[in-house]
């Protein structure tokens, strides 16, 4: 049987009979063809890197190797070692990880893009008692499009107030934030305002009527509690609940 030399360079091909090889090596006028001589495992490599538009320095720089080692093992002079053939595998797998990872059809948008910082009462209002507004500065983070698109504001238009009690009830409940206009104080139009009562030194959440005579009705939703009838001086009101924020 006649054997078949195994032409690992260049300068194999004059000395080598390959006449009767089935697999005989396409020789051109510049030598032998790249890729042909080359053991499978190697040229899947190569292969790897030419679909992901990859460079010859990148695997060189990954495997920690001079570059021209690379382009001697693609031009069949040396041979991967084992260790350096699985860290090349590693590092094929990672990129096309990030190569075929799907991006979003848009950017995320940043924080700053999404909300408005809506500054917060550092104190609860009463929907019964009301707090006297100590406590520390705090901003919540709302809606833009809500703010800006839906209710034509600014940030510095709104203020956010937490009610405690049920005098407000069934309207507002123990709990539940409001959103309030500080752009809407005129009780011209009845309704549920946010208030400072001068009288009793506190914030509340009250249902304002304005009267003759420079007094205004102060009265709760909930029936149990009993309206009062005071000076307008006695009162500041901070504005209009526009929107509110409830648990489940």
């Amino acid at each position: 049987m006649r054997q078949c030399a195994i032409i690992g360079l260049k300068s194999q091909v004059k000395i080598s009979d390959n006449r009767d090889c089935q697999n005989r090596l396409a020789v051109s006028n510049n030598g032998m063809t790249s890729e042909l001589h080359l053991r499978p495992e190697i040229a899947e490599v190569f292969k790897r890197m030419e679909a992901l538009g990859l460079q010859q320095k990148e695997l060189a720089d990954a495997l920690g190797l001079e570059a021209n080692k690379i382009s001697k093992t693609k031009a069949g002079e040396r041979q991967f070692k084992a260790h350096e053939l699985l860290a090349a595998r590693e590092w094929l797998k990672r990129m096309e990880v990030g190569a075929y990872r799907p991006e979003p059809d848009l950017p995320l948008p940043d924080e700053d893009d999404q909300y408005v910082r809506v500054s917060v009462l550092p104190t609860y209002a009463g929907a019964g008692g009301g707090g006297n507004g100590d406590g520390d500065s705090q901003n919540a983070l709302i809606s833009r499009i809500l703010v800006e698109d839906m209710l034509r504001g600014r940030a510095e238009d709104f203020v956010i107030i937490n009610i405690r009690g049920d005098s407000m009830e069934p309207d507002f409940h123990h709990g539940d934030q409001l959103l309030v206009d500080r752009r809407d104080v005129s009780p011209s139009q009845p309704g549920p305002f946010a208030v400072w009562d001068g009288e009793w030194g506190e914030y509340v959440v009250k249902n304002i009527e304005r009267l003759p005579g420079g007094r205004v009705r102060m009265f709760s939703s909930n029936s149990k509690y009993s309206p009062a009838e005071i000076q307008h001086e006695a009162t500041r009101i901070i504005g209009r609940p526009v929107w509110f924020g409830r648990r489940l």
